[in-house]
């Protein structure tokens, strides 16, 4: 399968998974806002990284379009992610897209207003609060080819994508698979990327239209 380069793609991940290498007992005792504040860092990180590689793009997702994403760890402490395209705001030319996201019993919502002929964020609400879009943040692609990559969804050809995202004054690398012609939404199959939880992934599980 050929796939177009990146900027054909739709978007990439509001979402995310995890695989900690730390120890359990080290996890189990950091706090629960240190733990909600890195959740809330990786997902904009993610965010930002969705919205450049969505720029440019005309997207047509349909109501009701969802993926659920199994959020891995070497610990046996299981963390689930879900997003979905919510509802339609037809006068602005936009929807919100929602992305769930919990983990280790900490939960993340960020909902998303994106414009359907650009991919760009219009609003962005952040566990019921309103951040701010825009601003200095910036998208390098690093590297980009053509594999195929299997997930608990299926195996498919995909795009691999090495990108840095610069948000808030904070640069993260993520790598990311995607295959926008055969999976809904933006396409995401698979996303990795560093914290200070150690290496997080998020493996797509299931897609569909509900």
């Amino acid at each position: 399968m050929k796939f177009v380069k990146v900027m054909m793609s739709a978007a990439l991940v509001a979402g995310m998974s995890a695989t900690a290498t730390v120890k359990a007992e080290q996890v189990v005792d950091a706090s629960s806002s240190h733990l909600s504040s890195e959740v809330a860092r990786i997902v904009l990180l993610v965010q930002q990284l969705e919205i450049g590689l969505a720029a440019n793009n005309l997207i047509n997702w349909q109501v009701g379009e969802y993926h659920n994403n199994t959020i891995k760890l070497s610990l046996p402490f299981p963390g689930t992610g879900h997003k979905v395209v919510a509802k339609d705001e037809p006068a602005r030319n936009a929807f919100w897209f929602n992305n769930e996201v919990s983990i280790l019993g900490q939960k993340q919502k960020t909902e998303a207003l994106m414009d359907r002929s650009n991919g760009k964020v219009l609003e962005l609400i952040v566990n019921g609060k309103k951040e701010e879009v825009g601003g200095d943040d910036q998208l390098e692609i690093l590297e980009q080819f053509e594999t195929s990559v299997e997930v608990p969804a299926g195996k498919f050809d995909c795009m691999y994508i090495k990108a840095k995202v610069t948000s808030k004054g904070q640069t993260q690398e993520l790598e990311a698979w995607i295959n926008p012609i055969d999976v809904n939404l933006d396409g995401m199959l698979k996303v990795k990327v560093q914290s200070q939880m150690g290496p997080v992934e998020m493996l797509l599980k299931d897609f569909g239209k509900k």
